[in-house]
């Protein structure tokens, strides 16, 4: 099983290793796609994780208990439709291009399944159409 997983660590945490536990009890690989953690203040992390479906859901439950919030993310931006005038100024920054314009109809196409999370999009889009999706749902 492979997914993406969004932590929110509360400020008693953020000194913890919590990435090497996940490899070493269990047995997961990963890829730390966006991490902001300031020690003693709070701190995210989005992971691409791969691994044995229990052995992630065991994960979980291990991250939790230790007051990390966890969940598994499936994208991680919004692109709303009313605001987008499809400029195309997000897939110019989009390395990996989940956003992309083709013709014949020009508009902007998002594939949240190629989507890491990078957020590189948000702060060009001058009319504020992609947002922070993710960290939306999950209240950070």
């Amino acid at each position: 099983m492979k997914t993406k997983l969004f932590m929110k660590f509360p400020p008693h945490v953020t000194n913890t290793p919590v990435t090497y536990q996940l490899v070493k009890k269990f047995d997961l690989k990963f890829n730390i796609l966006k991490a902001e953690i300031d020690y003693n203040l709070v701190g995210i992390i989005l992971y691409d994780i791969e691994g044995e479906a229990g052995n992630i859901s065991d994960a979980m439950d291990y991250v939790r208990s230790l007051g990390i919030e966890c969940d598994m993310a499936p994208s991680g931006i919004v692109v709303s439709e009313t605001l987008c005038n499809d400029c195309g100024l997000c897939t110019s920054v989009c390395a990996i291009n989940a956003l992309s314009i083709s013709g014949p109809d020009w508009k902007l196409n998002y594939d949240a399944g190629k989507c890491i999370g990078c957020n590189q999009c948000i702060p060009v889009c001058p009319t504020r159409a992609i947002t922070h999706g993710l960290y939306e749902e999950l209240g950070a």
